[in-house]
């Protein structure tokens, strides 16, 4: 008899979970988009999502934004971004803090963007507190609240394994920070 790895086993345990209490099967879902059925991986994430997935909602929403399957629509994505990031999903958050930062199809906004890195790394993101770090370092430096926090955020990137980060946090010590 052969034996069930760890990984199988939870893919099959997770199957059962969402068909025994009647929700969409995110699985079913992943692989439809990776052999291109992006219809069904689409239909299949928005009902994961309304069902209170929130890592679905920011794939519904990624969809939006890159228009697979549907037309592409910011504001659409935007909806489905803060439904995750409301439910704690870091990925959510970082991405209303990218469409703030690049202002394409919704309002260019450096302070927003700021607010949602932030938030994404409260979250352990480690890539949302690099980019919080670099938005408190690009911002001029013009007081020692600046210094700080971008000290503090390239440290939290490091702490959270982003290896620039760590770099970036070592040589502001160095430079007095």
């Amino acid at each position: 008899m052969k034996k069930l790895n760890l990984k199988t086993f939870f893919v099959i345990f997770f199957a059962f979970f969402f068909y025994a209490c009647g929700g969409a099967d995110p699985y079913e879902g992943f692989k439809a988009y990776h052999v291109g059925d992006y219809q069904k991986a689409f239909n299949i994430y928005v009902e994961a999502c309304d069902g209170g997935d929130s890592f679905m909602c920011y794939s519904v929403g990624t969809m939006y934004e890159n228009g697979l399957s549907i037309p592409q629509d910011i504001k659409q994505a935007y909806k489905y971004y803060s439904m995750a990031c409301s439910n704690q999903d870091a990925n959510g958050c970082n991405a209303i803090a990218r469409l703030h930062k690049q202002g394409g199809g919704i309002r260019q906004d450096d302070l927003k963007a700021l607010e949602f890195y932030i938030k994404a790394c409260e979250y352990g993101l480690a890539s949302a507190c690099y980019s919080a770090g670099s938005m408190y370092y690009n911002k001029g430096m013009a007081t020692n609240e600046d210094k700080q926090n971008t000290k503090e955020f390239f440290g939290k990137s490091c702490d959270l394994g982003d290896v620039k980060g760590c770099d970036i946090y070592k040589k502001l010590g160095e430079a007095g920070y």
